[in-house]
């Protein structure tokens, strides 16, 4: 119990409930910390919605018995808004940019040394599970040309995931992708593009990913 409470930033706690949320919502704490955390831009907006509860959204707290100890990194300059608990593993970053919004869906959570990086629109449902080293990244943060038209892809577009799905280790989700709900995405996999189409209950795989199986549900 003694070293459960030590692992608790309280400096940071205090900090992140009273800069980013109205103080009725601040009273209560739900955001925890856990560990070290760097905020890097502060200068955005955090929004909890629904009932808000005491650490209902936890940093760092995945996979601290499996990865170093790193800091979370914090980089609110956009909106980011919770609809309900949400944990992050150590190590991770989440980063919303000027002008982006990124909203998280109730009883999701991300293991360590996960990035959500936001320039546009990222859109996690309810219960998404993700392992660690996860990637979600809605922009390449360059333009490329296409050297026989002449034109030129856009750097982002919005990111879609929807209800219920795992996502395993060390998966890559880019730009325009979009996850219908009760979908597996297989570890390793690069997903880029829109799979609304693929039946219920698909498994993807592979680089870039595809449907591999199918009638299969993450047990939760």
């Amino acid at each position: 119990m003694i070293n459960s409470i030590f692992i608790h930033n309280i400096i940071k706690i205090i900090y992140v409930n009273f800069h980013f949320l109205p103080f009725r919502q601040a009273i209560k704490f739900p955001i925890d910390v856990y560990g070290k955390l760097r905020v890097v831009g502060n200068s955005g907006k955090l929004c909890v919605n629904g009932t808000v509860r005491p650490g209902m959204i936890k940093l760092g707290s995945q996979g601290r018995d499996m990865f170093p100890l790193d800091p979370v990194i914090l980089d609110i300059r956009g909106s980011l808004c919770f609809n309900g608990s949400f944990y992050i593993g150590c190590g991770s970053t989440i980063r919303v940019e000027p002008g982006a919004n990124m909203s998280i869906g109730a009883k999701s959570r991300f293991g360590a040394q996960s990035i959500l990086f936001c320039e546009d629109n990222i859109k996690i449902g309810s219960q998404v599970g993700g392992s660690w080293r996860c990637q979600l990244m809605d922009t390449d943060r360059h333009e490329i040309m296409n050297l026989n038209t002449g034109t030129i892809s856009p750097s982002h577009k919005p990111i879609v995931i929807g209800d219920n799905v795992w996502i395993g280790n060390n998966v890559c989700i880019n730009k325009g992708t979009v996850i219908p709900d009760n979908t597996i995405v297989a570890s390793n996999s690069f997903c880029n593009k829109n799979y609304s189409d693929v039946a219920p209950f698909s498994v993807l795989g592979g680089i870039p990913a595809k449907v591999v199986s199918s009638g299969k549900q993450r047990v939760w």
